[in-house]
């Protein structure tokens, strides 16, 4: 199987979050993760898939580092406490 970024070298490793076959060019090895996947981490805790964007800060942010302030809307537990905490 060849690699589902490249498409030109074996795949010989598995992403254990998305599950796509990659080869070593496209596979970190510390995490255990694709590149893809990696680009894709949330900024605050490092180890989920994001799922948006703080509306403060800009970094992207997973489900367990994000208060949703709407449906579309959410900041980071980070902005959120800054803000909380000026009040």
């Amino acid at each position: 199987m060849l690699c589902e970024i490249c498409g030109e070298e074996e795949a010989s490793n598995t992403c254990r979050l998305c599950g796509r076959r990659v080869c070593g060019k496209h596979y970190n090895f510390n995490q255990n993760i694709c590149r893809i996947c990696e680009e894709a981490l949330c900024s605050v805790c490092g180890r989920n898939l994001s799922i948006g964007y703080c509306k403060i800060c800009g970094r992207i942010i997973c489900e367990d580092c994000s208060v949703e302030l709407s449906i579309v809307e959410y900041v980071c537990i980070d902005c959120y406490r800054k803000t909380i905490g000026s009040l």
